[in-house]
């Protein structure tokens, strides 16, 4: 990002630009969109697109941040409560972790096909693993080990989940992947605590 500014014009016109690369992974793969299409789709031109970005692997990366940036606080908002040392089952209205995934399913899904960021997986279970020890770690008693195992299969676990979603297309309501991941959850957390 060249000319880099926090003004609500600019984050109104890297939105536009973000907006237009996101239906351009509709129809077209990564490698395919140039930055003329991004700035035809966006409505501005060449000019005002390298004011904001460097190039389309710049904007790629700021939407990609967006999206795990979104989705730290939904690990915050939903399993802040839920670690190992917590005697509580998970309870439906506080996990709103797959809603995040389900309004985010284009990107998520366009991201996969395209094999636009080929390590997104890996980027967002470590996401995921680097919002739980910053949550759990004040709110545990146990090793540094212990803790970075159960957060290490915790985030695993959430990104299978994701997975198997992607790969059936997001045909499952949010609401039965989040009971179906807090049956495994309280399953196994309960089954420990025996």
């Amino acid at each position: 990002m060249l000319n880099e500014s926090n003004s609500k014009s600019a984050r109104r016109t890297k939105l536009l630009f973000k907006d237009a690369l996101m239906r351009l992974l509709e129809t077209e793969s990564f490698a395919c969109i140039s930055v003329k299409d991004i700035v035809e789709t966006a409505d501005y031109n060449r000019t005002t697109f390298y004011n904001h970005y460097y190039d389309k692997f710049d904007l790629l990366d700021d939407v990609t941040q967006d999206l795990l940036d979104g989705l730290a606080i939904a690990v915050k908002e939903s399993f802040e409560s839920y670690h190992k040392m917590h005697l509580m089952s998970m309870k439906s209205a506080d996990i709103t972790f797959f809603d995040y995934v389900y309004q985010h399913r284009n990107l998520i899904y366009n991201c996969k096909k395209n094999e636009t960021k080929k390590d997104l997986s890996h980027i967002c279970a470590q996401t995921i693993y680097d919002k739980l020890i910053e949550i759990w770690t004040p709110l545990v008693s146990m090793t540094e080990q212990q803790l970075t195992s159960y957060a290490k299969i915790f985030s695993y676990t959430l990104v299978g989940t994701i997975h198997g979603w992607i790969y059936e297309d997001f045909v499952t309501p949010p609401d039965k992947i989040r009971e179906e991941f807090m049956h495994f959850y309280n399953h196994a957390h309960n089954h420990n605590l025996k």
